[in-house]
C-alpha cells in the first residue's frame, strides 16, 4: 500500500446521475442534490474528467443543473446517441451542449461502433466538429476488440477509444501498445463488471454461475490480502501502464469516496500475477449487454 493516488486517472461515469444503472444497485437514481455533493468532493480529490452521454436519460441535464454552480471545471465527454441516422453529429452535439450549459467538450464519442459501421462519413463529422472547436477529441465508445483492430487498420482519425476492461474482461489486451503508439486515449469501463465483482457467489444468478469458481477465487485473494474487492478491481486497471483513463461510476457520495481511497492501492506483486490467471473469455458472462434482462 501507498499514499500516493491515481484519482487523476479517474474519470467520472454519470450514468448513476440519469439512470438506475448496473446489477448489483439497489438504490436506483442518484437525487440531484447528492449530485452536487458528489461532484464537489470529486473535484477536490483531483477527479476532473466526467463521462455522460445523451443515451444516459436525465444525466446530461443533471449535469447542467449543478456544474454551473461549482467552483472548478470539468472536462466533459458526451456521446452521440446510437441510432439517431438522421441527426447530424454537429446537430446532436449541440444539443448535448445546450443541454449540459457548456460551449465546448472535452471528447465527443460515438456510442457504438454500429453508428459508424452503418454511416462511416460520421468519422469526418466527427473530424469537423473538431475543426469547429466544439469539442478537443473525438472517438468511439466500442465493445470489441475486432471493432479496434478495423479502426487501427484504416487509419480512422481518432483521439480517443473507451471499452470494457476488467480482471475477468482482458480482451483488449493485446491492443493496448498500439493504441498508445498512435497516441490514443483508452478510456477503460466496466472494472467491477456492472457490480457483479461485489455479489455473494453463492447468489449470482443462473446465467453468471459458470464464473463462480473464478469469482470466489478473487474474493479469497482480496481477503488473503486484506483488501476491499473494490480496491483490488480499480488497482488491477489502473496498474496497466497502458490504460490512460479508467471509468468509475459511482450510486452514492460514499461510494465515490470508497473510489478514491482505492485507487490508492498498489497491487503486491504476487496478487497482481494471481489476478492474470482469472481472465474469463465467456462472453456471455463478461458483456452485460448479453445478460438476460432482469
Amino acid at each position: 500500500m501507498t499514499s500516493q493516488t491515481y484519482t487523476n486517472r479517474l474519470i467520472l461515469g454519470t450514468a448513476q446521475f440519469g439512470l438506475p444503472y448496473g446489477i448489483s444497485n439497489q438504490r436506483g437514481q442518484i437525487p440531484e442534490a447528492e449530485i452536487a455533493t458528489i461532484l464537489t468532493e470529486a473535484a477536490k480529490a483531483g477527479i476532473d474528467t466526467l463521462d455522460t452521454a445523451a443515451a444516459y436519460g436525465s444525466s446530461e441535464q443533471c449535469l447542467g443543473n449543478v456544474l454551473h454552480n461549482l467552483p472548478a471545471p470539468y472536462r466533459i465527454i458526451s456521446k452521440y446517441p446510437p441510432n439517431s441516422p438522421d441527426k447530424s453529429i454537429a446537430q446532436a452535439c449541440r444539443e448535448s451542449l445546450k443541454r449540459l450549459r457548456v460551449e465546448k467538450l472535452y471528447g465527443y464519442l460515438l456510442h457504438s461502433y454500429a453508428s459508424y459501421s452503418s454511416k462511416p462519413a460520421l468519422l469526418d463529422e466527427l473530424q469537423e466538429l473538431k475543426a469547429s472547436g466544439l469539442t478537443e477529441r473525438v472517438g468511439l465508445s466500442l465493445y470489441h476488440p475486432a471493432e479496434a483492430e478495423a479502426l487501427l487498420k484504416q487509419e480512422a482519425q481518432i483521439d480517443i477509444l473507451q471499452f470494457p476492461y476488467n480482471i475477468f474482461d482482458r480482451r483488449f489486451e493485446e491492443l493496448l501498445p498500439e493504441l498508445q503508439n498512435r497516441g490514443i486515449e483508452t478510456h477503460v469501463r466496466s472494472v467491477y463488471l456492472q457490480g457483479l465483482f461485489f455479489m455473494q457467489p453463492d447468489r449470482l444468478p443462473l446465467y453468471l454461475q459458470g464464473v463462480t469458481p473464478k469469482l470466489e477465487q478473487l474474493q479469497l485473494l482480496a481477503n488473503s490480502y486484506q483488501l476491499p474487492i473494490g480496491a483490488v478491481c480499480l488497482a488491477f486497471a489502473l496498474a496497466n501502464p497502458y490504460i490512460s483513463q479508467v471509468v468509475i461510476g459511482v450510486e452514492s457520495l460514499q461510494t465515490l469516496q470508497e473510489n478514491i481511497r482505492y485507487s490508492s492501492t498498489e497491487l503486491p506483486p504476487a496478487i497482481y500475477t494471481a489476478l492474470q490467471e482469472l481472465k474469463e473469455e465467456n462472453e456471455n458472462i463478461i458483456l452485460p449487454y448479453k445478460w438476460p434482462a432482469h
